[in-house]
């Protein structure tokens, strides 16, 4: 397989060399720019207040669990929500924090309201943009959501906007490191390891495990979504998608 031909969920089970794993995989707290419904992408903006309070509550849930590894985006607000979580676990997982886990780069895009650059997206592609919600669906049926994405960085002026299949190998490289380092864990047992990333790029990792996740699916702020992988096999298991810590706890 060459570098620019992304990974088929077998392959990626393979690396685990019959381990058995589970990945816990936490979106950051809710920013300022969220609230502002602005790009973030790269951008960072602060934690709010109801964002503590949503990693203090996911950290309470995740304090009754072991993990043997922890891996973080190194942006400021997943490394924030990552702090939050490691100071309730006992003992404390050691934790990397890579560029590989970051959220889709939208290049000029970034921090611009994100309903002006969904309009730029209809017009690029002929529709009207007063019928803006039935316009997005009806061009996500034409090209996809690569394709709507493909729009975006195709409308980014300063060339740094990441394609859709860009992102989907940036996301088969972040799991390689993840699931080789669990593997090479000392023993046998179950592998246990916490993921701190972004909404967008989660549901990329996470179609690259299961497919069948849907590309439009919304991950709520400080949200888990669980795989995991049975010993000696090559099938992933999506357990949760997008469980808050309410939603946990009942």
């Amino acid at each position: 397989m060459t570098e620019d031909q992304q990974q088929l969920p077998e392959d990626l089970a393979a690396m685990a060399e019959g381990r058995a794993l589970r990945l816990r995989i936490v979106r950051h707290a809710e920013t300022e720019y969220n609230v502002g419904h602005l790009m973030q992408g790269w951008s960072d903006s602060p934690i709010t207040d109801r964002g503590r309070e949503q990693i203090a509550a996911v950290a309470e849930h995740l304090a009754r669990e072991r993990f043997d590894l922890a891996f973080c985006s190194d942006l400021q607000r997943t490394r924030t929500t990552a702090e939050g979580i490691l100071a309730r676990l006992d003992p404390q997982p050691p934790i990397e924090h890579t560029e590989l886990l970051r959220e889709w780069n939208f290049g000029s895009h970034e921090e611009r309201p994100a309903s002006e650059v969904w309009r730029e997206v209809i017009v690029e592609h002929g529709f009207e943009v007063d019928r803006e919600l039935s316009a997005l669906r009806t061009i996500g049926e034409q090209v996809g959501w690569r394709g709507l994405f493909d729009t975006i960085a195709k409308l980014d002026s300063s060339g740094q906007a990441e394609q859709a299949a860009a992102t989907v190998l940036r996301a088969d490289r972040a799991l390689e490191r993840i699931i080789t380092a669990a593997a090479a864990l000392p023993g046998d047992g179950e592998a246990e390891v916490l993921i701190v990333s972004h909404g967008g790029f989660i549901t990329s990792l996470l179609r690259q495990l299961v497919p069948d996740v849907t590309p439009d699916v919304i991950l709520p702020n400080c949200s888990v979504s669980t795989v995991s992988l049975a010993a000696g096999t090559l099938a992933w298991q999506l357990d949760g998608l997008g469980e808050t810590a309410e939603h946990l706890a009942g």
